[in-house]
């Protein structure tokens, strides 16, 4: 599997596997869907197979996958609305079980929480207690786009891998991404996901119609389009970061008062991606402001 953007990182880590030397924790930190959790399985199979990356990441040797744990929210509906679940501290318990056994295939056992973001106050603070007692047979990955929700004891004790956009130029490397590339927002993982599904790609395909809406529409659109985004908040942040990006293409190609007219929608929006993220305030109340005010 090719690695899309981000090549010094992936390099960096890759020579760390080649030498051995390796970090109890990190903390995999950037945007949503450029590659984070992949990498960081790449990595982590590479750990335990005492090699390089493990580049078929989907093809993986069974034996290693025993070594790998997992842990990530799950998905929940409430009353039509969905939203990501946090992480307990008894996903974490399991997880230090886990870890305590002898690795299975190689050196360690390693553990990836992907959205660490979602991890509670006491699950982290358990995690805090694995790095504090360090197992030599253990590593620790945290991948998150939210790097201010960790506590900082466990970012002290992490080191701290930051990455980036890819550039449209490094998407269309692969040739497989060129009708999709501009769908993707400087994202691999989602460039990935368009090619097999179509759904996501008209998903995105019609967000970038609805930012148009919210920007020429009337008042009444614009209602009804805040009561549809309030019924599925996870689909309802992807789609606010589609329109930031459509928003930064907009402010980079146009003249100065484009571009300050942008930013300030960008700071506007990114405001209630915060809010809707973090607390069970009412959604499309939150939305119809939003959306009467762009």
């Amino acid at each position: 599997m090719q690695f899309i953007g981000n090549k010094k990182i992936s390099s960096i880590l890759n020579v760390s596997l080649k030498k051995g030397v390796l970090n109890h924790a990190y903390i995999f930190s950037g945007p949503e869907r450029v590659g984070k959790f992949t990498l960081a399985r790449m990595f982590a199979l590479g750990a335990i197979g005492g090699g390089e990356f493990d580049l078929d990441v989907d093809v993986a040797d069974k034996d290693a996958l025993l070594d790998l744990i997992v842990v990530k929210p799950e998905i929940v509906e409430k009353n039509k609305v969905s939203k990501q679940r946090d992480i307990a501290i008894d996903s974490i318990r399991e997880a230090k079980l886990k870890l305590s056994l002898f690795p299975y295939r190689g050196k360690y056992k390693i553990l990836i929480v992907d959205d660490a973001h979602r991890l509670n106050v006491s699950a982290q603070n358990a995690l805090l207690k694995i790095l504090e007692e360090p197992n030599p047979t253990t590593i620790i990955i945290l991948v998150t786009h939210e790097i201010d929700r960790i506590l900082a004891t466990l970012l002290s004790r992490s080191q701290v891998v930051n990455f980036s956009l890819a550039s449209d130029r490094e998407i269309l490397e692969n040739e497989n991404f060129r009708d999709v590339a501009a769908l993707s927002i400087g994202r691999p993982g989602l460039a990935r996901l368009l090619l097999d599904n179509e759904d996501e790609k008209n998903f995105r395909q019609q967000a970038h119609g609805q930012f148009e809406k919210v920007i020429t529409g009337s008042m009444n659109e614009r209602f009804t389009l805040a009561e549809e985004y309030s019924k599925d908040i996870v689909k309802t942040l992807e789609k606010l970061n589609i329109w930031i990006w459509e928003m930064r293409k907009k402010a980079l190609s146009g003249a100065e008062n484009e571009w300050v007219s942008a930013y300030e929608r960008i700071e506007k929006i990114q405001n209630v991606l915060s809010i809707l993220k973090r607390t069970n305030s009412n959604a499309r109340l939150i939305l119809e402001t939003l959306f009467m005010d762009m």
